[in-house]
């Protein structure tokens, strides 16, 4: 891994730049998000894992990044995510996109459903330039099938940090644990 690349992604990835591309999302309560994910792409994914994003790194709590009960606190910046490490030959960042814009309700401000706090946001943290492009597209290609009122933020990956192993396939490990009822793949 190159130093440009530290902290910027998943310590839990056996990433190869050669052919693994990133995508972070952030689209409210992480764990749903990351079940939906998983459930939709199966074995097109190579790995989906919880975080925190695009935060401000005076607020770790450690030097391996920040807390969940910390973010919690709703004054880091840090978002809550999931990133994704797949192969574009299995599966395209639009498609990833599509499920992303219909998965929650990218209109709300910081929140989804009764999840409140910009660590609730919807966003998308693109690993570079060319993804950060296709992610605007996606953006403006959905803006009217939501009434021209999405607010997810489109900007580069500036820091990831992976949640606790607790979090990680969280619905997985605990089926009958809490999904935000904002999270449902929309027909539209």
């Amino acid at each position: 891994m190159s130093t440009n690349s530290i902290n910027k992604i998943s310590k839990l990835f056996n990433y190869n730049a050669a052919t693994d591309s990133i995508i972070t999302l952030g689209a409210g309560c992480y764990w749903g998000v990351e079940h939906h994910y998983r459930k939709h792409f199966q074995d097109k994914l190579k790995h989906v894992v919880v975080g925190f994003a695009n935060g401000n790194d005076t607020f770790k709590t450690s030097e391996d990044g920040i807390t969940y009960k910390r973010v919690t606190g709703g004054d880091t910046g840090f978002a809550e995510v999931v990133q994704i490490q797949y192969n574009k030959s299995d599966v395209s960042l639009d498609e990833l996109l599509d499920f992303f814009f219909r998965l929650h309700d990218p209109t709300t401000k910081n929140r989804q459903g009764g999840d409140i706090g910009t660590q609730y946001r919807s966003g998308i943290f693109a690993s570079n330039e060319e993804d950060l492009r296709t992610a605007l597209a996606s953006k403006e290609k959905w803006q009217p099938k939501w009434n021209n009122d999405i607010t997810t933020e489109v900007e580069l990956l500036k820091n990831y940090y992976d949640a606790d192993e607790y979090h990680q396939k969280y619905l997985i490990k605990n089926p009958q644990g809490y999904a935000c009822p904002a999270h449902y793949v929309r027909d539209i």
